[in-house]
């Protein structure tokens, strides 16, 4: 900072600590100052010291802004103690420094307009055509603490027009139209938490932090799927999930603010988190306030952390893979291995497939096939050589499983295809095969539901592609055993590194959150169940290298 010439400060090491809500500033200054005579400057040489006052935070008259006044500057000897200075130098720093310090604003009016205009599009719809915000969003108390700045909001919302009855009323059962209209809103609230939480974990780097991310999208698209199989959903379930999602969000977001991150984003973030508070507040207050989640909603809230980044909509889904995405998940980018890659079959090949299998690609040989009777020793010993294929060329291809664990991932991915599907791909009659899918849209031999793994795969191959399928599910095996099995230490639990098979299969099967369900006295019979079936297979598959065809199928022991 220059007075002129001959005068001016030089400014480092900003130090702020924070005492009875006000910000404490402390600054290291070098100050020269002088007169010009002759053309030379003359004075003392510079002098050094540190600059110390107190910024305290205030409200704008419009609630609008935060406004720091400065107060209480003295400057001080470096090491912090007190001394005498030079006149010049004192008056240097109040005229040079703190006149800055004085126009130090944070101006949220725009995120303020922005809370308000949400509120508008998240609140059910009525006849009153009277604004649903009595007195629009304003600050009404900050304080400096540790953290930051901590500020609260004020809005007044009016009370809808309800009859008496209405919060005491069950929620009816939607009509077809109404089912049809949230499953489209669904679709967006996928899309939204998508492009938020990609958005998110691609700029952080600690690898704790984005898997806690992602294993939120991954619950929430499983929720989703589950939410769009319901035969007659009540009450409005996109407003259920968005709130379902935002609890399980907000503490991520909590520890995401005390990180580096771009210099435009620290505000748009705290907005963000803001925002959604807003929202869960306004849905506390009873049902008469209750949110409907919108499309023109969700993108407006997600303009307060992308401003002009936020895309147009959210749908439709993309349902191939999605570089950014594999990345992320520790997956390859490039896809995943599938196997040899021959000429498909001839036409006379395809009528006999599996006469022919020692001559084409096991999946072409496997491709429409029905097990049954008839087939049933050479479909199994066929399935397990493509298994052999498709694992040896991902282990091959750059696996992360480290190599003390490696042994148990053969029967892992054995048993988890014979516990989800009998390794089976196709069902109905032999002229008239179908992919197998579960009742709530996994699909194939690995059971993967691509609603929820659209974009790590692509939804269409993970039905038409029985080797994509078993791809696919080796490498959400694998992302399950290395990101959440090993990492979070199952294996140092009692039961040492078969916990490992038990914790991947129980995140396999019901999602991240279920991944010590195998340990907890808590869980449901049904999960326990299943759980000990698939471990009772397991050990069978890896101590004879065969399941046991007969708990599938009608032949004898």
């Amino acid at each position: 900072m220059e007075a002129d010439r001959c005068n001016r400060l030089d400014l480092s090491d900003l130090e702020l600590t924070v005492a009875d809500r006000r910000l404490l500033l402390s600054l290291a200054l070098e100050a020269t100052t002088g007169a010009d005579i002759l053309g030379r400057c003359r004075g003392p040489g510079p002098l050094s010291s540190r600059l110390h006052l107190e910024m305290k935070p205030q409200i704008d008259a419009e609630g609008g802004a935060v406004v720091f006044q400065p107060s209480g500057a003295e400057l001080r000897l470096p090491d912090g103690g007190s001394g005498l200075f030079s006149r010049p130098s004192r008056a240097l720093a109040e005229a040079l420094v703190v006149p800055r310090l004085e126009g130090v604003i944070v101006d949220v009016s725009g995120l303020l307009a922005s809370f308000d205009r949400m509120i508008e599009d998240f609140m059910p719809e009525e006849t009153d055509p009277a604004p649903r915000l009595s007195e629009r969003g304003r600050l009404v108390a900050v304080a400096a603490t540790p953290d930051g700045l901590r500020a609260e909001l004020d809005f007044v919302v009016r009370a809808p027009a309800v009859s008496p009855d209405r919060d005491r009323s069950p929620e009816p059962t939607l009509r077809p139209e109404e089912q049809l209209e949230w499953q489209r809103v669904e679709d967006e609230l996928d899309g939204f938490l998508t492009v938020l939480i990609v958005r998110m974990a691609a700029q952080i780097d600690e690898r704790d932090l984005q898997l806690d991310f992602l294993a939120l999208l991954l619950e929430t698209r499983q929720r989703i799927a589950e939410a769009l199989v319901e035969d007659s959903p009540a009450g409005d379930p996109v407003r259920a999930l968005f709130l379902e999602a935002w609890a399980g969000l907000r503490p991520l977001l909590a520890r995401l603010e005390p990180m580096d991150v771009a210099d435009d984003q620290d505000l748009r973030l705290a907005g963000f988190i803001a925002a959604g508070d807003v929202l869960t507040a306004l849905d506390a207050l009873g049902p008469e306030f209750g949110l409907e989640i919108s499309r023109e909603g969700l993108r407006r809230l997600a303009r307060v952390l992308m401003a002009g980044e936020a895309p147009v909509s959210f749908t439709p889904l993309p349902l191939v893979e999605d570089e950014t995405l594999r990345r992320l998940f520790g997956m390859d980018p490039d896809g995943p291995a599938t196997g040899r890659q021959l000429p498909s079959l001839k036409w006379w090949q395809q009528i006999l497939p599996l006469a022919y299998a020692n001559v084409v690609p096991l999946a072409d040989s496997l491709r429409g096939v029905v097990a049954g009777p008839a087939n049933l020793d050479e479909y199994i010993d066929l399935v397990g050589q493509l298994l052999d294929e498709i694992l040896a060329e991902h282990m091959a291809d750059g696996s992360r499983i480290p190599a003390e664990h490696r042994a148990l991932f053969d029967p892992l991915v054995r048993a988890t295809a014979w516990r989800e599907s009998c390794w089976r791909h196709y069902v109905g009659p032999a002229d008239q095969p179908r992919v197998i899918r579960s009742s709530v849209g996994a699909i194939g031999m690995m059971q993967i539901m691509g609603r929820v793994w659209r974009g790590m795969y692509d939804v269409h191959r993970l039905e038409a592609e029985l080797e994509y399928n078993i791809a696919a599910g080796i490498g959400i095996l694998e992302h399950y055993l290395v990101d959440y099995a090993i990492r979070r230490g199952e294996h140092e639990q009692p039961g040492g590194a078969d916990n490992l098979v038990r914790a991947t299969y129980a995140a396999y099967n019901g999602g991240p959150s279920h991944l010590a369900r195998y340990r907890r006295d808590n869980t449901s019979a049904s999960l326990r169940a299943i759980d000990d079936r698939f471990w009772r297979e397991f050990e069978q598959i890896r101590a004879e290298g065969w399941p046991p065809v007969a708990g599938c199928f009608s032949v004898p022991e």
